[in-house]
């Protein structure tokens, strides 16, 4: 995720925090110097924040090595002022998979709640005299207890059916055991939706300017993970070298031609961007089409395609998943077209609308069959 640092890696999992995260605790800081009026007390604000960050890290560690154990790559966790985000690189095949998963990540605060209700008690805490952390916690079992009933309500908030969160991912999973991935995830999208909108006018109304952006992260996050279900559903089966252009219809370049014969191509032709390759036609790098129209407008600074082009371009396999590796290796990248290789050699390009046009492919075997 832009903007995130690193600040940690546990069981190969890289911990990493968004810069808006320091906003919130300067905004918790500052609302605890307010209220008390005491450094203190804005410094105390502050470690009750980490403290309540470092369970939501522990949740989404919880979802990461269940993730983990079923044989899904978890590249990073980032914590984010709204909550934490464990990337997994690839959907659960298996409904029961995800369910495992998304139970999980709660399941951790269902554990640690006790805990800190236990240290509370030993530390003399009243437990039916609900914490504030603004009002003040005036004592170290007070913490505990705030601790204790915030690890409750994550573990509630987020078994609540709003997809895409874990509660909208254990409906989604149940559903999908007997209606399919797709339509299950229509549902689920749906459901999440309209939880999404109540909490974007409950917090609207109410001043919970929080709930609102959790809102707004699950409306567009159930309706992105909607088109994704549907585009793996409409992928799954085919490999890359099922939509890739060829290498016969691919046109390379070699890293001593110049920008303007590059250029005429781009524009004269269909193609936007170009594999490079040396006399051998082994595959040297590629030049995309925004590079060599940066190129045209300083010509004295770019004489041939060696002084622009990348050389650091990931390559993908013709007979790999067009899904699970073309289409994933594509987003990654950041680029339109990715170099096919096959034993070191260029067979092809596989473009963003290779993927795209993925979906005619398989109206045109259903018809055949």
């Amino acid at each position: 995720m832009g903007s995130s640092f690193k600040v940690g890696r546990a069981f190969g999992i890289d911990i990493k925090v968004h810069w808006t995260f320091f906003l919130l605790l300067a905004f918790f800081a500052y609302l605890g110097f307010q209220n008390s009026g005491s450094l203190l007390a804005a410094l105390v604000t502050i470690g009750v924040v980490v403290a309540l960050f470092v369970c939501v890290l522990l949740h989404e560690f919880g979802h990461s090595l269940v993730a983990q154990r079923l044989g899904i790559e978890v590249p990073d966790i980032t914590l984010l002022p709204i909550g934490g985000l464990a990337r997994l690189k690839a959907l659960p095949e298996k409904p029961v998979d995800e369910v495992k998963i998304a139970i999980a990540g709660p399941l951790v605060n269902v554990v640690l709640a006790p805990i800190f209700f236990a240290v509370a008690l030993l530390l003399g805490a009243d437990l039916l005299a609900l914490p504030n952390l603004l009002g003040g916690l005036n004592s170290v079992g007070q913490v505990f207890a705030y601790l204790g009933y915030i690890n409750v309500a994550l573990a509630v908030f987020n078994l609540l059916p709003a997809f895409p969160m874990d509660g909208g991912r254990v409906l989604r999973g149940l559903l999908a055991t007997r209606l399919g991935p797709v339509r299950a995830t229509d549902i689920s999208s749906s459901v999440g939706q309209l939880f999404a909108v109540a909490f974007f006018l409950f917090g609207l109304l109410g001043g919970q300017i929080f709930l609102a952006l959790i809102a707004v992260f699950i409306f567009f996050g159930a309706n992105g993970e909607a088109q994704m279900v549907r585009q793996r559903e409409m992928l799954r089966g085919l490999s890359v070298s099922d939509v890739m252009g060829t290498k016969r219809r691919t046109e390379t370049v070699t890293p001593y031609h110049n920008f303007g014969q590059v250029l005429d191509s781009v524009i004269h032709g269909y193609q936007e961007d170009f594999p490079v390759v040396d006399e051998d036609g082994k595959l040297l790098g590629i030049i995309t089409r925004s590079e060599i129209l940066a190129a045209a407008h300083s010509p004295q600074k770019y004489a041939t395609v060696r002084d622009l082009m990348r050389t650091n371009v990931p390559t993908i396999s013709p007979d790999a998943d067009l899904f699970k590796d073309g289409h994933r290796v594509l987003q990654e990248s950041g680029l339109r077209a990715l170099p096919v290789v096959q034993g070191g050699e260029l067979v092809g390009m596989l473009t963003v609308d290779d993927v795209g046009q993925a979906s005619l492919l398989r109206d045109l075997r259903k018809q055949q069959y």
